[in-house]
């Protein structure tokens, strides 16, 4: 397996180079669903495209005909994203969505298991990671990518925004602050239960001190490197050559921008499944090796083995099972990630391809694959967030999908038409 964790050669200059253009959130004209005839805002929201399951989007798409999964998610048997296309136009015509009348920046306030995260919502200008103000930490996969950029292409809409974090100035977050002590544009509760409030800030003074604050600004993406790599490709092919300097809506991709001193966010895992891998295969390997592997009666066992063995800075462990038999293997730490552990020294030593590879935000979730198929799970402990923010900085690119930022934001509760000036 091609190694995962890198430094990009061209990543080197820092902020404030003479090449760097400033970080730009813009205001623009919102796509919102329209209460008055979707009825309970709360019922057309989603989680995430790639979070979602079959019975999520069975119960979303049960509580309303108009949730937005019938937007981000293609049918398997559809024309790529064709019907998307005629079905946005056709609940734009009948009012389910609707633009906003003027331009705006949105303060987007989220509650999940009474976790609470505040952000802005505008369209970012896009810049190359060679500036180092847009930073990429992980690595993407050609077939996201393609699918994000055949949807946006196609509807010629930014219908999820990607999630960026930074650190931001004293006075931002007064300015932000400022708007919350407000009346909301509007405010509900998901079917999850998750509460959700939306103001507006148009006022030409506020917005240009809110540009003036994230100027300097240099931004993680912590969730949608697919979506933005979509966004860079989408702007090399759809741009409008004569256009100057950030002067096409290619330029921009909606974005909400999160400020980590204020709401901040945690990283939780994202563990594997390997196909067609047996815990016998793994344990012969590891004698091989001379990696520590040692099997426990159950789940409960296997973690208390793994907590007791406490921080070894020489070592990465991991929690290993096929459903049945449970184990702990450690290996000697060849970087700082334990996914990059993993991707790189265990998965070439086990032969896995990525094609048996899954990738599952619960430990249940992909417990479940080995009962549909043969294999085994590897639980993966996330790296924390001053480490995913410090190897950003430095241009390394940790393997695709070491991290889960949660809480993560609702889709549908801002969206952008690109056509909608």
């Amino acid at each position: 397996m091609v190694s995962q964790l890198r430094t990009d050669p061209g990543t080197s200059p820092r902020p404030g180079a003479a090449d760097r253009r400033p970080f730009v959130l813009a205001p623009f004209r919102a796509l919102r669903f329209n209460a008055d005839t979707v009825g309970d805002l709360g019922t057309v929201i989603s989680p995430p495209y790639d979070v979602l399951d079959a019975e999520t989007v069975r119960d979303l798409e049960a509580a309303n005909r108009r949730n937005i999964v019938r937007l981000i998610l293609s049918r398997r048997f559809e024309r790529p994203y064709l019907a998307v296309r005629k079905r946005l136009g056709s609940w734009r015509t009948k009012a389910y969505l609707r633009a906003d009348d003027a331009p705006a920046l949105y303060l987007y306030q989220y509650t999940v298991d009474q976790v609470t995260v505040r952000g802005l919502i505008g369209v970012v200008a896009l810049r190359d990671e060679t500036e180092r103000v847009i930073l990429p930490h992980e690595d993407v996969m050609p077939g996201p990518v393609d699918d994000r950029t055949v949807l946006m292409r196609t509807t010629e809409s930014n219908l999820e925004p990607i999630l960026l974090v930074h650190e931001g100035t004293t006075r931002y977050r007064d300015l932000l602050e400022q708007t919350a002590g407000g009346d909301p544009l509007v405010e509900f509760t998901a079917l999850d239960g998750s509460a959700h409030r939306l103001w507006t800030i148009t006022d030409p003074s506020d917005l240009d001190a809110l540009s003036a604050e994230l100027a300097d600004t240099q931004a993680l993406i912590a969730d949608g490197h697919h979506r933005y790599a979509a966004y860079l490709a989408l702007q090399e092919e759809l741009r409008d050559p004569a256009a100057g300097p950030d002067g096409s809506p290619w330029d921009f991709g909606l974005a909400l921008l999160v400020d980590q001193h204020d709401y901040p966010l945690s990283v939780g895992p994202i563990h594997r499944s390997i196909a067609a891998l047996t815990i016998a295969d793994v344990q012969e390997i590891s004698a091989e090796r001379g990696d520590d592997f040692a099997t426990f009666a159950d789940r409960e066992a296997a973690f208390t083995a793994l907590i007791d063995r406490g921080p070894n800075p020489s070592q990465a462990s991991f929690v290993l099972s096929d459903g049945r038999i449970w184990a702990v293997l450690s290996t000697p730490r060849t970087h700082d990630v334990d996914a990059a552990v993993l991707h790189e020294d265990l998965f070439d030593a086990w032969h896995a391809a990525e094609e048996q590879i899954g990738y599952h935000h619960s430990l249940d979730q992909a417990l479940h694959t080995t009962a549909r198929q043969p294999g085994i799970v590897v639980a993966v402990h996330p790296p924390t967030v001053r480490q995913v923010m410090e190897t950003a900085a430095r241009g390394i690119r940790m393997p695709r999908k070491s991290t889960s930022f949660s809480p993560k934001p609702r889709m549908g509760v801002v969206m952008r038409d690109l056509r909608d000036a």
